[in-house]
């Protein structure tokens, strides 16, 4: 059974508010279910961080829903995992404290100035530093329509539960940006294509879609590798683009659709 792992990026001045977050974490899962439960703290005054890590062996949909009810505006960050916190755990010059129960948040997460955090909280500084967390490399590329942005949530969620890098333009696209060179962008840095092919994706009136889709089709065909991954939403078979239906596709509605890609994106990692 693998771990599903979630990182959230609290505010390390008002951390005693924090703490009750935290607790509340602890109190509703126990080890058997809440395997690894730990902070990062960075005392770099010019770039303070508490981070908060989170591994579920089981029960990550209840930790969802239970989050979504109670905690829906806590910041988790994507694209960064407990993996990349521990390798840069030397040269970023982190702080690590994990827990056992409710009991030790206490005792590690307080107002003032321990081992673990340098600084006071904010009542006992003049200004609060900006958190913040080094983005990691882009893996996938997640090619869709946007009128099926409910479905692609939840691959990418399932993608990054499972520790694996996305490109999805709704956290990497910001106003102002340059829509063309930010795909273009996550395009090229992408190993691997998740093309998500419904009526809207072929029906779309802004053409990004094919374009994505023919960008992976021609890059497989020079490179003669196997970079992208077709996951069908809702278009039966005999309606797929002739060059698709050549493709062995994961039809979302099966009810082991999800499971299957993260599978083979694992199977792909690994290689």
């Amino acid at each position: 059974m693998s771990e599903k792992s979630y990182i959230f990026a609290l505010n390390y001045g008002e951390r005693t508010k924090e703490k009750c977050f935290i607790k509340d974490i602890l109190k509703r899962y126990d080890i058997n279910t809440l395997v690894g439960a730990g902070i990062f703290v960075n005392n770099n005054p010019y770039n303070l961080e508490l981070v908060l890590f989170l591994n579920f062996i089981k029960n990550d949909n209840d930790f969802e829903e239970w989050l979504n009810n109670n905690y829906k505006n806590k910041k988790r960050v994507y694209n960064y995992f407990h993996t990349d916190l521990f390798e840069s755990f030397a040269t970023k010059g982190y702080n690590l404290a994990t827990f056992c129960d409710e009991n030790t948040v206490d005792m590690i997460v307080t107002s003032e100035a321990n081992d673990i955090f340098l600084f006071p909280d904010k009542k006992g500084m003049k200004s609060i530093w900006k958190t913040g967390i080094v983005e990691g490399n882009i893996k996938v590329f997640l090619s869709h329509s946007s009128k099926d942005k409910n479905i692609v949530d939840k691959i990418f969620n399932e993608v990054q539960k499972n520790e694996i890098r996305a490109w999805y333009d709704k956290y990497e696209i910001k106003p102002g940006d340059s829509i063309t060179d930010k795909i273009n962008e996550g395009l090229e840095n992408s190993d691997i294509g998740i093309i998500c092919i419904s009526k809207n994706f072929l029906n779309s009136s802004t053409g990004w879609p094919k374009s994505e889709l023919n960008y992976f089709i021609q890059r497989r065909m020079r490179s003669n590798k196997n970079d992208f991954i077709c996951i069908n939403l809702d278009v039966p078979h005999e309606e797929l683009p002739p060059l698709v239906q050549d493709y062995r596709y994961i039809d979302i509605n099966q009810e082991d659709g999800l499971e299957i890609l993260i599978n083979t994106l694992n199977h792909r990692k690994r290689k």
